[in-house]
């Protein structure tokens, strides 16, 4: 790390604290250079790379060497514009998130770390208010243009929800369901609508980068922030980075997608070699952790692209939906059922995560008292009838997905829901401590969770159906008797960061990748990141095992689907930011 640097973010720093850090965008702090002097500090060797990308990327020359060649490629389609200009350089990674999947916007704590492959974009200013972009992947990112202005007549400006919801907005996004231009109409219309005084340049933008796209490691989110970053630069505007994080997850709800912030965040406030703890609403940076040495974190490619457009961006808005309705479900519970007073919930619970967070009111025998009063399935218009006061907020959350057959799986879900932000804040301690045992049971425990398949040392499959078994009544007045026990073993394991319920995000590929690593002596732990439905699966292993799980990999699960392989350890850098070469 460059001098000084880490005394400038201590292990449990303020959010404040990260706009001192190298990279983040301040008014005056990175002028824009020459496009001469930019490409002349890329063409050099590894050793002899400018200071800053020992700070981003540590000391492997071969990482170093590979990211000069692509900001040497982002530059180069920049020149098109003209080799005149002044360039911003800005770079934004992937992330994974080791625990807390599904949960950034309910308030649960979420452990990322980032990861080498990146979003870079150079950056110069125009002289009206056009956005032009290109992509060194033109077959894949055609070139694109917009113009701030006409965006902003699209629907009503005064206020960003009912603008993007507007149907000007809407029907053009139809139009261009998919298209990997909104990701930055959406950063660029959202730092406008905040700043509504100061009309924005327009900017040219050259992008390349190497995330896997639908791979479940938010490339959609990195090119984001990497906008919203370059255009902070360009047009010398302050945001604080709570503010940042806000905009970046309000910006993105442009798309469709009614996700939360924890992806920008992590990108945002990533410090190499540490795991970053975070939580949403308010947005705390609860502290940086230390990656234990002497384990890998390997990212397993399924090659199975998790979509969010059509049908998919439906499904994935419907388990979003699904939490929404859980959290007045057990609020209602609480209430009418259980006879707690409505004013001291009301008080304490305003998201899911509040439930962990307030465990002395909301023990866990409690939960699973109030579990047993949550339907299994409930329809629109059972929640309607249950929760007539709700009706506005039901409606709104109707309209993002279409309507579930069977009905939300509100039980399963809110289990899981309930569980996982138990465990998200469990791990922080075994990360301490270095249980890395521990924390990769949890990791199996909750992509159960998520599971929809299970497979067996042959590769044979079946159906995976955990919420006739593990929600049910029976099952929790088991975990009731257990709790109450004088049998410690039977107490620890009913606790509710040991139950996964059924959030059932995963796909069969991603099933079985887990079930492969599994299967692999030193794999401690596995289970997907992200939004699921495809993308990716993270595995735990110790570091002397890293290679016969990669060789497994490849031929129990790449070789034997004919695919390319596609799993590579985790390379810890340093979050988002401007490069100052």
């Amino acid at each position: 790390m460059a001098e000084g640097y880490e005394s400038e973010l201590s292990s449990q720093p303020s959010i404040h604290e990260a706009a001192t850090r190298p990279g983040y965008p301040r008014p005056g702090r990175y002028p824009p250079r020459p496009f001469g002097k930019l490409i002349a500090a890329t063409i050099c060797k590894a050793d002899a790379a400018p200071p800053a990308f020992r700070r981003i990327y540590g000391d492997d020359l071969e990482l170093i060497e590979q990211r000069l060649k692509a900001y040497r490629a982002a530059l180069r389609a920049c020149g098109q514009y003209g080799h005149d200009q002044d360039i911003a350089l800005v770079r934004s990674p992937c992330r994974i998130n080791l625990m807390g999947v599904h949960v950034d916007h309910r308030r649960g704590e979420l452990n990322y770390l980032a990861h080498s492959r990146e979003v870079i974009m150079a950056a110069s200013l125009r002289d009206d208010h056009e956005v032009a972009l290109v992509n060194t992947e033109a077959d894949l990112f055609p070139p694109r243009r917009f113009r701030i202005s006409e965006e902003m007549q699209r629907g009503p400006w005064d206020d960003w929800m009912e603008y993007i919801e507007s149907p000007g907005v809407s029907g053009e996004l139809e139009r261009t369901r998919g298209d990997w231009v909104n990701y930055v109409r959406g950063a660029v219309l959202r730092l406008q609508h905040r700043f509504p005084d100061r009309p924005l340049r327009g900017m040219n933008l050259a992008v390349t980068g190497d995330i896997p796209r639908s791979g479940g490691l938010s490339s959609s989110s990195a090119v984001f922030v990497a906008t919203i970053m370059a255009t902070l630069c360009l047009n010398d505007l302050d945001v604080e980075p709570d503010e940042l994080v806000e905009l970046c997850g309000e910006g993105e709800w442009y798309v469709g997608t009614r996700g939360g912030a924890g992806d920008h965040a992590a990108m945002i406030f990533a410090r190499r070699q540490h795991i970053a703890r975070l939580r949403c609403f308010p947005l705390e940076l609860l502290e940086y952790v230390a990656v234990p040495d002497g384990y890998d974190v390997v990212i397993c490619n399924s090659l199975r692209q998790a979509q969010k457009s059509k049908g998919e961006l439906s499904a994935y808005n419907e388990t979003i939906a699904a939490y929404g309705t859980c959290l007045m479900l057990v609020k209602d519970v609480l209430v009418r059922e259980i006879g707690l007073e409505a004013a001291i919930v009301e008080q304490k619970v305003h998201h899911l995560g509040d439930i962990n967070l307030n465990g002395g009111l909301f023990p866990d025998e409690l939960m699973y008292q109030v579990l047993k009063r949550i339907p299994a399935l409930i329809t629109r218009e059972e929640l309607l009838a249950r929760l007539p006061q709700q009706r506005g907020a039901l409606e709104t959350i109707f309209k993002t997905h279409d309507e579930p057959e069977r009905g939300y799986r509100s039980r399963a879900v809110a289990m899981f829901g309930l569980s996982e932000i138990a465990r998200s804040s469990a791990c922080a301690e075994m990360l301490k401590r270095e249980d890395m045992a521990s924390f990769g049971e949890l990791m199996y425990i909750s992509h159960d969770g998520d599971r929809v398949m299970t497979f067996d040392a042959d590769g044979n499959q079946a159906p995976w159906d955990n919420e006739r078994t593990r929600v049910t009544d029976a099952y929790l007045d088991q975990l009731i008797g257990d709790l109450k026990s004088g049998d410690n073993k039977r107490r620890e394991g009913a606790r509710l960061m040991y139950q996964h319920g059924g959030y059932r995000c995963s796909c069969e590929e991603l099933d079985q990748l887990v079930d492969i690593c599994r299967g692999v002596d030193g794999v401690l732990g596995a289970g997907l990141t992200g939004a699921g439905f495809g993308g990716c699966v993270l595995a735990l292993v110790e570091s002397g095992c890293t290679e016969a799980l990669l060789k497994t990999l490849d031929e129990k699960y790449y070789k034997a689907r004919g695919l390319p392989f596609s799993a590579e350890t985790c390379e810890s850098v340093e979050g988002a930011g401007v490069v100052d070469v």
